[in-house]
């Protein structure tokens, strides 16, 4: 099951602390890291949000992750295709938080706005790295380390950013602290009788007020996103154990088999009862 809050550092990475992907038709819920994060879209259109902010990316677009950051992905095809890196700055030499003194304007920019020499570039340095991170040729991390930088350098040449923090980025720190914390203890509490109004009452914060953050934030109603951790929690034990499936719907936070399967099935597009199928 994915983590809201996800440690990278401590389930992914290896002998150094970067991850690239080359995803198709990818999706991932609403997560924070400290970690440095870009994606590029290399074809098809992709949804990404970042701190409240949704934006349809088409090929050549990119988006921008900087140290919590609360942000998800949706596709919106089977076509759609993204290259996605994430670091950790001071690896590389940068601060944790870079770029701290040049910030950039934005998280999200179009080809068009940045130039196709500059989408060009980051694109093809970002294969780059992608190669050398699978091919793993020897000192294969020192090539990927100046690659990176050549990666930010090409980031702060062609990108307009605002010295000593004064970008444009819209970010209500407050909101995103108060949505955190409440994920937080939903991921805690996930077999408790979780609803909108008591976590309301216990946040001192007003419920429909809540709904409407939480929703902006994670892309997802409030039933909706609880669910859906209960489902991925559900189908993990299904697929690890031999436990009747009336024990697994109490132990992941239904209260009964039938709201079980109705929820399984609204998630995932299947019952329950097939994933053990399946295995047998």
């Amino acid at each position: 099951m994915d983590c809201f809050y996800e440690d990278r550092f401590k389930r992914q990475y290896d002998n150094i602390p970067l991850s690239i992907y080359s995803n198709t038709d990818f999706s991932y819920r609403a997560h924070w890291h400290t970690e440095f994060e870009l994606a590029y879209v290399d074809s098809g259109t992709t949804i990404i949000c970042i701190n409240n902010d949704r934006r349809r990316l088409s090929a050549g677009d990119i988006a921008i992750c900087t140290s919590g950051d609360i942000h998800y992905y949706e596709s919106t095809s089977t076509s759609a295709k993204m290259l996605l890196l994430v670091f950790k700055p001071e690896f590389f030499g940068f601060p944790a938080n870079w770029p701290d003194t040049y910030q950039f304007t934005s998280h999200f920019y179009k080809k068009e706005d940045m130039g196709s020499k500059a989408a060009d570039k980051i694109k093809n340095l970002l294969l780059s790295i992608l190669e050398e991170k699978q091919a793993k040729h020897e000192f294969y991390e020192l090539v990927i380390k100046a690659k990176v930088i050549e990666l930010c350098a090409a980031l702060l040449r062609y990108l307009p950013t605002n010295k000593n923090g004064t970008g444009n980025i819209a970010i209500n720190s407050t909101k995103l602290k108060v949505v955190k914390d409440i994920l937080v203890y939903i991921e805690n509490n996930l077999t408790e009788d979780i609803s909108l109004h008591k976590l309301a009452e216990k946040f001192n914060i007003d419920s429909s007020y809540l709904s409407k953050i939480f929703n902006s934030v994670t892309g997802k109603n409030f039933k909706t996103y609880i669910n859906t951790l209960r489902v991925y929690k559900a189908e993990s034990i299904i697929l690890n154990s031999q436990k009747p499936m009336v024990d697994i719907a109490i132990e992941c936070g239904f209260n009964s088999v039938r709201t079980f399967n109705r929820a399984f099935k609204a998630i995932k597009g299947y019952i329950p009862s097939s994933v053990r199928n399946k295995i047998q």
